[in-house]
């Protein structure tokens, strides 16, 4: 099984039995809305307080843990460079990132995957919030899962950038898009 399918199954089969959620994030959630872009590592929001849990789960499967940081654990196999982290957030954002979550199938296994607003806006909020280190990944996502669903800038995204980025954020975002769209 490779280091994909081994997280696949942990996380839509051993971390649900553990009583723990996640969502699928980062690359592969703006694959599954239809960007394809290459990435390194695979990631998944959590509860913050079930990173215990998820440790236990991870070490069973034959994962180590690489590091923690104050809102991420990034976990690797011995012998492999692709990573898998888990993004530590609060109940009531995960709650309400489960309650719009889609059920994605990935490779055979039901992953749940924010909503593609909700993708959205945690991607303006991470652009906003260290716009010179997140332009390169962030706002080409944004940009192009706003062009591929045909969102409106004014009425979709700018409502989004209002309550969870900057002005400046929208700027870029606007920018990169009719760029795009030109």
């Amino acid at each position: 099984m490779t280091n994909t399918e081994t997280i696949l199954e942990i996380v839509s089969t051993r971390l649900p039995k553990a009583g723990i959620d996640c969502l699928l994030i980062g690359g592969y959630a703006v694959n599954y809305y239809g960007y394809t872009r290459n990435t390194l590592d695979m990631d998944f929001m959590i509860l913050g307080d079930h990173l215990e849990s998820v440790k236990c789960v991870m070490t069973q499967a034959g994962f180590f843990n690489i590091t923690i940081q104050d809102n991420v654990a990034f976990f690797n196999q011995p012998g492999s460079s692709f990573r898998v982290d888990f993004l530590r957030t609060d109940a009531g954002t995960m709650q309400a990132l489960l309650k719009n979550a889609v059920v994605a199938k990935l490779r055979g296994h039901e992953i749940k995957v924010p909503s593609l607003r909700d993708l959205i806006a945690m991607k303006i909020f991470s652009l906003s919030g260290n716009t010179a280190r997140r332009q390169g990944k962030d706002l080409p996502d944004i940009a192009y899962l706003v062009s591929l669903h045909d969102l409106d800038l004014e009425t979709d995204v700018r409502p989004l950038c209002d309550k969870f980025g900057t002005d400046q954020a929208y700027a870029l975002i606007r920018n990169q898009v009719e760029a795009l769209r030109e």
